[in-house]
């Protein structure tokens, strides 16, 4: 059988060969990350588990990196003694992962899912313990691990409708490698469903909630505030006296005694923050957007694309639209200038800060909508399309209390905005229910490290301790 994945795994590599190579050019590191996905790395790398106890927590991109926050802060503070090895696959999950825990973990690039490069690794590190973010089912690694004696489990498990489609049709092989994992702690009843009907052991399977949602008081610390672009010369001069000063917001920016002054509350600006957008849903929020303008002269478009490729696409479209544009990374906030294109990782949560009005991307298009909780955790309003099946439970909580509104076409969506942008009390409403929602559904992060603290404590099975 391990043959038989090596051969499907060769397939599937030489078909994402143009995705790999995008990935390397967009990587700084790029010959590091080459290596380290062959499973080579440097002399020094070994040297820092040598005789340690090790866990391995594996997660993709920059979502399953945020998530993880206040679980890597809380495992630190409670095992010092213990080596967290920390893996990504993509080059932004890198960026984000070394900004936010250089001082906390051993960070590479996963190695490839082959046979014979993960046995190496795992000899190279040997982990007590493998955690893998979300749906991480990778065959070869989960069965060697099991060979080898180690634990492998699942955290903040999740398999979208979409996903367990395809999974489906490969169920017969699914079966015996998803029945290797000694746990499961997945986000919610319909989640634990799908992995019980892939082959997972019941008894060995929690529902503990969504680590995202403990997202609630940490935000990203990048250097360049959203307030300066959107508050212009003065807010720049507080953000230098707050470098000099080292105080923070509690969002993680640089703030003085004197930040309404960089609040878009004290701008007559307006400003729409689209997060983690795809190709057609820009389109479609340009065309909104001209139409919005007419009403609205001091309204702002913030485009922040999902993908870093997009960018170039997306700038081009701008300027076919004869619109005015900027980038994030040459804006200087003295001038006014409706659309602002990001083409800059790990600040989104900084946009949603500064935003009246958040559209979460991915929704008006068939990819499952994005995470909605950082821009909930600020009090804004929400507006996504009907396609959320990544985080169906969160929209369905937001819908339901009034903290969101779905929409299925331009001309609903440019209705929704016109509503909004008229009336801040709703938006106000609608943020601050959000907020609510979002603080409801809190605790997973602490139930998960206790979950894992009992059993890095005790002799007693696995299976046994999630049935408890």
């Amino acid at each position: 059988m391990t043959l038989v994945y090596d051969l499907l795994f060769l397939v599937f590599a030489i078909l994402s060969i143009p995705k790999f190579l995008l990935r390397l050019n967009q990587a700084e590191d790029w010959i590091d990350m080459f290596s380290e996905r062959f499973g080579r790395f440097r002399k020094s790398f070994d040297d820092q588990f040598s005789g340690k106890k090790v866990v391995w927590l594996h997660a993709v991109s920059v979502g399953e990196v945020m998530a993880l926050r206040r679980w890597i802060q809380l495992f630190g503070e409670r095992y010092p003694d213990w080596v967290l090895a920390l893996s990504v696959t993509t080059p932004t999950g890198h960026e984000i992962a070394s900004k936010l825990f250089s001082d906390r973990a051993v960070l590479f690039y996963a190695p490839f899912d082959i046979s014979f490069i993960v046995r190496r690794f795992l000899r190279l590190i040997q982990p007590k313990l493998i955690l893998l973010m979300e749906t991480e089912i990778w065959p070869n690694l989960i069965s060697q691990a099991a060979r080898a004696g180690v634990t492998v489990g699942i955290l903040n498990g999740r398999i979208s409708a979409r996903s367990f489609r395809r999974y489906s049709f490969v169920r017969y092989w699914m079966r015996p490698i998803v029945g290797k994992l000694t746990f499961c702690l997945v986000q919610s009843e319909h989640d634990r469903e799908r992995f019980l009907r892939l082959g997972m052991n019941k008894r060995r399977t929690a529902v503990l909630g969504n680590m995202k949602f403990d997202q609630i008081g940490s935000c990203d610390r990048h250097p360049k505030s959203f307030a300066v672009i959107l508050s212009g010369a003065a807010a720049q001069d507080r953000l230098r006296e707050g470098s000099r000063t080292g105080s923070f917001g509690p969002s993680g920016l640089r703030m003085t005694a004197h930040d309404d002054e960089l609040d878009t509350s004290t701008s007559d600006r307006l400003v729409i923050v689209a997060g983690s957008t795809s190709w057609n849903e820009e389109q479609l929020l340009l065309g909104v957007f001209k139409r919005l303008r007419q009403s609205f002269q001091r309204l702002q478009l913030v485009l922040a694309p999902r993908h870093p490729e997009q960018i170039s696409k997306v700038l081009r479209a701008v300027k076919a639209a004869q619109l005015p544009v900027q980038l994030f990374s040459k804006s200087r906030g003295a001038e006014f200038c409706p659309i602002l294109l990001v083409d800059q990782m790990g600040i989104l949560a900084s946009l949603y800060r500064r935003a009246h009005i958040v559209f979460v991307g991915g929704s008006l298009v068939r990819r499952g909508g994005q995470n909605p909780i950082e821009a909930a955790v600020f009090r804004k309003p929400l507006v996504h399309g009907p396609h959320v099946f990544n985080f169906s439970a969160v929209y369905q909580a937001l819908d339901e209390r009034d903290a969101a509104i779905c929409v299925h076409s331009e001309d609903e969506l440019f209705q929704k905005f016109k509503v909004l942008l008229e009336q801040p009390e709703l938006r106000e409403r609608m943020g601050n229910e959000a907020f609510r929602v979002v603080q409801t559904m809190k605790g997973a992060t602490m139930r998960t490290m206790d979950f894992l603290s009992r059993w890095i404590r005790s002799d007693e099975p696995v299976q046994t301790m999630v049935q408890s």
